[in-house]
């Protein structure tokens, strides 16, 4: 179990995260998902020992990250956003000796276990380049690949797929998924609503520093009146959209805009979208497109936020 009990994270006049609370069960796998600048990455290094705490309490398995930092760093492995190694070490080396530093393994199990994970990551014909002369992806491979290899009882993901082509990010995700099924707790900070979709039993959304909601796909999406969503762009420099132009629909539940384009939360959206259509050109409103689709993750972040990613 990992427990964050109100935590707060300030540098000088900085906030970075504010009265954070969450639970996390033992072999879980739970998504972090926040836009850049949310505090994920700030949450995550207090977690791993880097950053103390300006308030509040985290516990690793039972460990306080302030009391027993040793403890926790003994059963935690991060792979960071930024890939953190020597870069005159070739991706052999970084493994072994990231091993070397964090498990018990002697000098085979390490050599088997390195090339098991450069194999399974593509990189064993590159294993004895210097990491420095690597491009963005494979050096994100091998970032991912120190957590993979050293297999720690809570893994930690830092936009594990950032700079990935879509079947290395395929890939990782199954080494995600594998990781946990062998027993790790896992958490997965991202900004990605794929990656936070496909790898997650539960999602917490993160937005300004703190907890904005937290549950299964399921549950989040649930929480919005509607099973539809009409996604309306207007032509750009009219006034905004008071919602009871749309709201006066009893179909209607909620109505969001983001610059010229307005989400409209409804049931029977085929047959109220000539009806939403007339209100909107009724008030002046140029409709240049629109779309019917399902609630999705990312209706339930834009919700709760007010924002969407870039």
């Amino acid at each position: 179990m990992i427990t964050f009990d109100n935590v707060g994270k300030r540098f000088g006049t900085l906030e970075a995260v504010k009265n954070f609370s969450l639970e996390v069960g033992d072999g879980e796998i739970i998504g972090l998902l926040g836009p850049n600048g949310a505090g994920k990455t700030t949450l995550m290094l207090m977690m791993g020992t880097v950053y103390r705490p300006t308030s509040g309490k985290i516990t690793v398995q039972g460990y306080d990250v302030l009391e027993k930092p040793n403890s926790v760093r003994s059963i935690i492995g991060i792979a960071f956003q930024d890939p953190r190694f020597d870069g005159i070490l070739n991706g052999y080396d970084v493994l072994d000796w990231h091993l070397k530093m964090t498990t018990s393994l002697d000098k085979d199990e390490r050599k088997q276990r390195v090339e098991n994970i450069l194999k399974a990551l593509g990189l064993w014909e590159a294993r004895g380049k210097r990491t420095w002369l690597m491009s963005g992806g494979m050096k994100k491979k091998i970032e991912d690949a120190k957590i993979l290899a050293q297999r720690p009882k809570v893994a930690v993901f830092d936009e594990p797929t950032a700079f990935l082509d879509v079947p290395s990010r395929l890939l990782v995700w199954d080494m995600i998924r594998k990781l946990r099924e062998e027993g790790s707790t896992v958490i997965v900070a991202t900004n990605m609503m794929d990656e936070a979709e496909r790898l997650s039993e539960r999602v917490a959304i993160m937005n300004l520093g703190k907890l904005v909601t937290v549950g299964t796909l399921g549950q989040l999406k649930d929480t919005l009146k509607g099973g539809e969503v009409l996604e309306v762009t207007i032509g750009k420099g009219g006034p905004r959209l008071e919602d009871e132009v749309l709201t006066q629909f009893k179909e209607v539940h909620h109505v969001n805009q983001v610059d010229n384009k307005i989400l409209v939360y409804l049931n029977f959206g085929r047959l109220m979208l000539p009806k939403i259509v007339e209100a909107l050109t009724s008030q002046g409103y140029k409709v240049e497109s629109i779309h019917l689709k399902e609630v999705a993750l990312e209706d339930v972040f834009l919700t709760y936020t007010g924002q969407q990613f870039e």
